[in-house]
């Protein structure tokens, strides 16, 4: 009589969980971002078009406040902070694409310190250029992230593969220049925070840059 074999079923880790384990820091941000939406949501917030006060309320910028009562704490907070489901919906998609190639090159703690720095010198832009609006969401810091691949680029231009080189180059371009169109044409678009996190993106990832890895 043949030896009973006994198969015990196995669990493959989900797309999500892959995800999450090779990308802690994009995962944990794109979380701490939804998380705050429900939150707002859930506290009677509009799904679709809340309000500049109910955005002010959960910690959106305005200059009155920010400046002038001193609550500095808002250029930090407003990056957490969305005008309805498509805002976030956006810009969660876009890091979720650019995140991992981040986390990659730069290592969590520097993709980290990219991506504050980039959305605090945004909103202090924002701020200094439209006192008055309330602003917030997570774009001047993703744009920081697209700044620090241009850093990344440039500072690794003599030892990349020049066709690597000019494929990431453009497909970040072609980001940076759409969402800019894009925002020109849409008057309700902060542009002023996009630049601010491009530009201090572009210097934390000169900066910041480390040897360049086997992956390119």
């Amino acid at each position: 009589m043949p030896d009973s074999v006994i198969y015990e079923p196995t669990t493959q880790p989900s797309r999500l969980q892959r995800f999450s384990s090779l990308y802690t820091i994009t995962a944990a941000l794109i979380a701490i971002n939804a998380l705050v939406f429900l939150a707002m949501v859930a506290s009677g917030v509009s799904f679709t078009s809340p309000t500049p006060f109910d955005v002010y309320k959960w910690g959106g910028d305005f200059g009155p406040v920010t400046v002038g009562e001193h609550q500095w704490w808002r250029l930090l907070t407003s990056t957490f902070v969305h005008f309805g489901i498509i805002h976030i919906a956006l810009n969660m998609y876009v890091l979720y694409q650019i995140g991992p190639f981040i986390e990659k090159v730069f290592g969590r703690a520097r993709y980290l310190l990219i991506y504050f720095l980039a959305g605090l010198f945004g909103s202090i832009v924002s701020v200094y250029i439209h006192p008055q609006a309330v602003g917030a969401g997570a774009s001047g810091a993703i744009f920081g992230l697209y700044g620090a691949v241009f850093g990344f680029l440039l500072m690794n231009r003599h030892t990349l593969n020049p066709a690597v080189t000019s494929s990431i180059g453009k497909s970040a371009g072609i980001f940076v220049l759409y969402n800019v169109l894009f925002g020109a044409m849409h008057g309700t678009t902060d542009l002023s925070a996009h630049f601010g996190g491009l530009v201090m993106g572009f210097l934390a990832g000169m900066a910041l840059v480390r040897p360049r890895t086997a992956i390119l």
